[in-house]
């Protein structure tokens, strides 16, 4: 690795500074030729914090922050340039430029957020994040310069107007999305903000945007008599299943002490059309309440029965995670790896069994019979890894080999 290069130098002063320089070749070598771009990332971090005073090395990483071809290195370069070098006035023109002119947009959001981060002192940035919210061609950067907005300066960011125009004309979803969370969280007190949430939770075309204005009805809003009917009904109304998954989130994390609500997830668990909201409820019930009477049974039935594979499983690891104790747990973990249809069942049956009934005396000889008959290459594969992963011995080693 590079920091071998730096960190084992001899002790004469003569070899040391000359070893030292073609250690420094050697890593601007790496920095720009190695085919691993992590090895790149890791050589120019090395340069920068050992040989940070140096104008051709500053330059040097400057240039690899434009020029190199993975994201990853040109994002972490430039952070490393914006929290090292801020005081220089070329890095606040090269952060910003990059913010703008860099073809990977998760380049673009870093750029924004060390302009907001180490800039924010300087009321240029804040007009600058201002008119991006508003009109930057894109989207990750106006989404990015809203939520930068609110982190740094929270409500002195802009006015109530600027941030419900940016609810009500950004044509771009999750950009409003981001709008949402800004309005509600620092104007919730005003009569119009609540208003604009609700009807954003119940008309707005984008389904992020109708899932964060339930969540910000949930938070702020509790006790106001119509909200709680509303997420209800927008947890089996709503056309999107990502909106129902948060509308039902929202009613056990702010309503749990309600007993109409556990049923009402439980309804959710068994009757909701996707298997994402299911798979949802199944997590609520058995974190929220797995004492109550019907749960266990519920998930049980779920593990066995739901239409879709990724209940199953959820279902058969909540089960595995909350009730292992439970005699009936360990069978139906037992019939799920041998009786499932799907695959992936199946391999988390395995995984099951090995991790947390590692000790029982039936389940090394059920996962051996699976490694050794089973037709499935998948399910064949997981039962041979646990069984290499989790028991040592001679045996062990001697049917390790048969199968090979």
């Amino acid at each position: 690795m590079p920091e071998n290069i730096i960190s084992r130098l001899p002790g004469d002063s003569e070899e040391k500074e000359a070893i030292s320089f073609r250690s420094l070749e050697l890593l601007k070598d790496r920095a720009v030729k190695d085919k691993d771009y992590t090895v790149r990332r890791e050589a120019l971090l090395i340069l920068a914090k050992n040989c940070g005073d140096s104008e051709d090395i500053f330059e040097f990483i400057k240039e690899r922050a434009v020029r190199d071809s993975h994201y990853s290195v040109r994002k972490t370069v430039l952070q490393e340039l914006a929290r090292s070098w801020k005081e220089r006035p070329e890095i606040l023109h090269l952060v910003r430029e990059r913010a703008i002119e860099d073809i990977n947009y998760e380049v673009r959001r870093a750029a924004v957020k060390e302009l907001a981060e180490n800039w924010k002192h300087m009321p240029e940035i804040l007009e600058l994040l201002r008119d991006w919210a508003e009109n930057a061609k894109d989207r990750f950067v106006r989404s990015t310069a809203l939520q930068e907005l609110s982190r740094c300066w929270g409500k002195n960011c802009c006015s109530l107007d600027f941030i419900t125009r940016r609810v009500v004309e950004e044509k771009d979803g999750f950009v409003r999305a981001v709008a949402i969370q800004s309005v509600a969280k620092y104007w919730s007190k005003e009569p119009e903000v609540l208003q604009l949430v609700r009807d954003k939770a119940l008309s707005d075309e984008h389904y992020s945007v109708r899932s964060e204005a339930l969540q910000a009805l949930a938070e702020k809003w509790p006790c106001k008599g119509d909200i709680l009917p509303l997420i209800k009904e927008r947890a089996v109304k709503d056309d999107h299943y990502s909106v129902r998954g948060a509308a039902i989130q929202e009613l056990a994390n702010g309503w749990r002490n309600d007993p109409e609500i556990l049923e009402f997830i439980r309804d959710r668990c068994i009757h909701d059309e996707d298997n994402m909201v299911r798979g949802t409820a199944v997590t609520l019930l058995t974190s929220l309440w797995p004492e109550e009477p019907g749960t266990f049974e519920l998930i049980m039935e779920k593990a066995v029965s739901d239409e879709h594979y990724s209940v199953r499983k959820n279902s058969m690891e909540e089960l595995a995670k909350v009730w292992h104790e439970k005699p009936e747990t360990l069978g139906l973990v037992r019939d799920r790896l041998l009786n499932d249809e799907d695959n992936f069942v199946r391999i988390t049956a395995v995984q099951e069994l090995a991790k947390i009934w590692h000790a029982d005396p039936g389940t090394l000889p059920l996962v051996k019979e699976i490694a050794l008959k089973e037709k499935d290459e998948f399910v064949k594969d997981a039962a041979v890894r646990e069984i290499i992963d989790g028991w040592q011995g001679e045996a062990i080693t001697e049917f390790v080999k048969k199968l090979a």
